[in-house]
């Protein structure tokens, strides 16, 4: 049964309810200085143009708006933050009993015939010990499938990703380095044991849940998911990775980015989605997921999924999705500089009390 919630949590419908900070339990004259003192603006990463207007972040509490940053409803795809939903789609599979998450991948498919390289194929070398969290979890920031690379253009230069600030992380020790990451883009040790951020294990798992489902996973979402939550089809894409390996300039000033996408593009006619990432959708569309990450999982008193696999992601082009359940408060961030994913909810002594719509409440001014 689903773990109760606080009475005053809602569920928004095809629109947000919008309230005010005081409405939202939050004190005043803090969010206020809070608001004045952040400076928030389109992000501005590896040739991306957000000027303008072009960028967006919502802020939610206990399933009402609060605050927009921005043009919520600006669409643009979101890096990183797609591997939230590839884990959500792993959750669903073991959800509905499709797949044990502790079994060998290898059992349901091995690519073999369809991966580019012999080496690659899931009931070899190291993937024969691969399982499907593994290959999906993520914790401290580290994936555990031993894929060491995570694009294109880093790996060439040797750079396992992009690191901090203007360092790029090196290759490390343990993965055999040919320099083409096409070629590269395979488990380099045994699963489990060495932990990196690795975009190139998460676009295998994308192939073999396109398999298992046997079908396009924006779909699965689609129909076993969002439907419930009021977000349509139409809401949002996932643009597949064939898209992305076969366009040089994806991201203008990381040329060849996609170059580790390998095939299968396409798997029994269903496109293999964004290998974790490059999600097209608006902050008030995510700021629904937010609400399911605060809520762990329910929506109108059902569990739609699981807790452990409702969880928040941020893309290195300033997107990102996180939710909270102590004070049920949410973010949704799309191509924004200013709200950092990382730790993006308030000090505790902003929360004045719950969520409260009464007319006695609604007389304070924010």
């Amino acid at each position: 049964m689903p773990s109760k919630l606080p009475d005053w949590i809602t569920y928004p419908g095809e629109d947000w309810i919008e309230i005010t900070p005081t409405q939202a339990g939050l004190d005043a004259a803090q969010w206020r200085h809070f608001i004045a003192n952040k400076s928030v603006k389109g992000a501005e990463w590896e040739g991306e143009d957000h000027a303008g207007n072009r960028w967006g972040t919502v802020f939610i509490r206990g399933g009402y708006r609060v605050h927009v940053w921005g043009d919520g409803d600006y669409r643009f795809q979101t890096a990183s933050m797609g591997k939230a939903f590839t884990w959500a789609a792993l959750g669903l599979a073991v959800d509905r009993a499709l797949v044990d998450p502790n079994e060998f991948i290898w059992r349901d498919w091995t690519g073999e015939g369809m991966l580019s390289h012999p080496h690659k194929y899931l009931d070899r070398g190291h993937h024969a010990k691969l399982t499907w969290n593994l290959l999906g979890r993520r914790t401290d920031g580290l994936h555990w499938g031993g894929f060491p690379v995570t694009n294109g253009y880093f790996w060439r230069q040797r750079s396992s990703s992009q690191g901090t600030g203007t360092v790029a992380d090196p290759v490390p020790g343990w993965a055999d380095w040919t320099g083409d990451p096409f070629y590269d883009n395979f488990s380099h040790a045994e699963p489990g044991s060495v932990g990196i951020y690795s975009s190139g294990g998460q676009w295998r798992l994308l192939q073999a849940l396109t398999a298992l489902w046997n079908k396009d996973i924006k779909r699965v979402l689609d129909e076993e998911l969002f439907g419930e939550m009021g977000i349509r089809p139409d809401d949002w894409d996932w643009i597949p990775g064939r898209d992305v390996h076969e366009n040089p300039s994806f991201y203008p000033n990381m040329p060849g980015y996609g170059d580790f996408l390998d095939p299968p593009y396409e798997i029994n006619g269903h496109p293999v989605r964004g290998g974790g990432e490059w999600v097209v959708i608006s902050a008030n569309t995510l700021a629904k997921f937010a609400h399911l990450i605060a809520t762990r999982g329910q929506w109108n008193g059902k569990q739609l999924l699981s807790p452990e696999y409702v969880i928040g992601h941020g893309g290195g082009n300033g997107s990102g999705v996180a939710g909270e359940s102590r004070f049920y408060t949410g973010f949704a961030i799309v191509s924004t500089d200013g709200i950092d994913f990382r730790d993006p909810f308030l000090p505790s002594e902003f929360f004045v009390g719950p969520v409260d719509l009464s007319p006695t409440r609604q007389r304070f001014r924010d």
